[in-house]
């Protein structure tokens, strides 16, 4: 997970004490609205910051939760945009987990939106991208082409908006199907970043590579706001 930094964050929306109970103990009361989605009939846990009109939607890891993404969700949201994170229900629906979570923020108020994720949640970023309309970008953080019934390699030939595959050079497995992704994508606007260390997902952000993964994020981001 990387690290938070010394920023207060910059949405303030309280919260009650039932509320508190879907913060897991890693997002700051006050930083975020708790919320639920509705996927593949079941209840999904999730928390929105900021309410910018351009929306961010991050999907975790396999082996992960929303928190993967709850320290980054603030600094999104003090650039100005409106930032969804949530939890995949069972493993075959995370397709529908990540599409409920787009419905939602669009929802929200949201009009241009970018789909990002990291290992798996990368993946199911780019199947909604290339399946979702309007669609203004997406990204992905240590990608695998493959992860069960997620395929990245059919989305990255569909989805022609500006889209971004990053991985760090010593996660082999996982460089190498960034470069895959890459090679694969019909995007006029795409782009490859490897970055030195063994960082996987989210933790990309905390790594040697850190400052490029935030800089080639943030170029994406601004293309559509």
């Amino acid at each position: 997970m990387a690290d938070r930094g010394t920023e207060p964050p910059p949405t303030s929306v309280a919260t009650t004490s039932g509320e508190d109970e879907l913060l897991y103990g890693c997002i700051e009361p006050g930083s975020a609205k708790p919320l639920t989605l509705e996927s593949a009939g079941a209840r999904l846990d999730a928390a929105v910051s900021g309410n910018g009109s351009v929306g961010i939607v991050l999907a975790h890891e396999s082996d992960g939760s929303l928190c993967n993404w709850a320290p980054l969700a603030p600094e999104f949201a003090d650039e100005g945009y409106r930032v969804l994170i949530f939890d995949f229900g069972e493993p075959a629906t995370v397709a529908q987990d990540m599409k409920a979570a787009t419905k939602k923020i669009r929802e929200l108020g949201a009009k241009r939106i970018v789909l990002g994720g990291a290992s798996l949640g990368g993946t199911v970023a780019l199947m909604t991208a290339a399946r979702e309309p309007n669609i203004a970008a997406a990204f992905s953080l240590s990608a695998p082409a493959v992860y069960g019934n997620a395929e990245g390699l059919p989305a990255a030939r569909r989805f022609r908006a500006p889209v971004l595959f990053v991985a760090a050079e010593e996660d082999a497995h996982f460089a190498e199907d960034a470069k895959r992704l890459y090679r694969a994508s019909q995007s006029p606007r795409r782009e490859l970043l490897i970055v030195p260390g063994s960082e996987h997902g989210t933790a990309l952000y905390g790594g040697p590579g850190a400052e490029e993964v935030r800089d080639a994020v943030d170029r994406l981001l601004q293309r559509v706001s």
